[in-house]
């Protein structure tokens, strides 16, 4: 703990309780070892309770489904959305990665549907070269 005007070199904090759990999973495959969340490759803010779309990965599922930066998520899966903490939380629930996710936005004025066909986040990164 840093009194005040002092820097502490500390990146993230985790819970212990909440590291526990997945401590030998970590130590021993580098992740936790259940079915991965779904991801939509979309990039987020949260404006006075609004979710907004900053971007997209040019090839992610946001994309595919034609999701843009701009675009404001209004529900997903029939449920209304209340914010960012609450967007994420109604992705996740909706199945492992690889769920078909219908999400309502905001676009120009006028509501449209769209069903991102989530994926495993890990499957888009860049794996190291080993020679």
């Amino acid at each position: 703990m840093s009194r005040k005007g002092e820097t502490s070199l500390i990146n993230m904090v985790v819970p212990i309780n909440l590291l526990s759990p997945i401590l030998d999973d970590l130590l021993t495959r580098g992740r936790v070892q259940k079915p991965a969340r779904p991801w939509l490759g979309a990039f987020t803010a949260e404006s006075n309770g609004d979710v907004i779309v900053l971007s997209v990965s040019p090839e992610g599922p946001a994309a595919k489904a034609g999701l843009k930066g701009g675009d404001v998520i209004s529900e997903v899966r029939d449920e209304e959305v209340g914010g960012l903490a609450d967007f994420y939380r109604q992705v996740w629930k909706s199945g492992p990665a690889g769920a078909e996710i219908p999400v309502r936005v905001l676009r120009d004025g006028r509501e449209t549907w769209l069903r991102v066909k989530s994926a495993d986040r890990n499957s888009f990164l860049k794996r190291p070269q080993l020679q």
